[in-house]
């Protein structure tokens, strides 16, 4: 009688549970490496704010130009990005707590150090960050072969930008020029 071998491919028990370990050990330094990066860490949000952190913040902060471009004024730059800041933060508290919660692990992957370095390609804390490197981050992901990178990607894109359009420097910037007067008229009266 012939002695049948298993294939050279054939995943036995004892390289199944290496492998098992193998992959928990990495799942670990990867946890232990985002509690040291501050990715694991909640804080509460800042003050004025009910969802955005401090650090949130200065991410927006740096990004709001790159997104923006030249549709964001030069003059009272810092009130209209706290205009969007509040805006982004009143849409963020109005999502259900699984989108919050994604919202805080994209901004947290953003705003730890080493996660910012390896995802975004941004060696400097995004408070020195230009507007070009902020603008050269977001066109790596949302061109990235990572469809993660894609959807932070539009994330962030629609959060600005709709902060930026809720704004009456934001609509004038569009060239909306307001609803139709008559109509407005008839559907607002009281």
């Amino acid at each position: 009688m012939t002695q049948r071998t298993a294939p050279a491919t054939a995943l036995h028990r004892r390289d199944f549970l290496k492998l098992s370990a193998g992959s928990a050990a990495l799942l670990s330094v990867g946890a232990f490496t985002a509690t040291l990066a501050g990715c694991a860490s909640h804080q509460p949000p800042a003050k004025g704010y009910r969802f955005l952190r401090p650090q949130d913040l200065v991410l927006f902060t740096a990004l709001a130009p790159a997104v923006l471009g030249s549709t964001l004024p030069e003059q009272d730059r810092a009130k209209h990005i706290e205009a969007i800041l509040m805006s982004i933060d009143a849409t963020a508290t109005r999502v259900l707590l699984p989108t919050q919660k994604a919202l805080y692990q994209l901004f947290d992957l953003l705003n730890g150090g080493l996660t910012r370095r390896l995802t975004t390609g941004v060696a400097q804390p995004w408070a020195e960050t230009t507007p070009a490197q902020a603008e050269a981050f977001l066109l790596r992901w949302q061109s990235s072969s990572i469809s993660l990178f894609n959807a932070g990607y539009r994330g962030l894109i629609k959060f600005i930008t709709g902060a930026w359009m809720g704004t009456e420097a934001g609509l004038k910037a569009a060239g909306y020029p307001g609803p139709y007067q008559p109509m407005f008229n008839v559907v607002n009266a009281a």
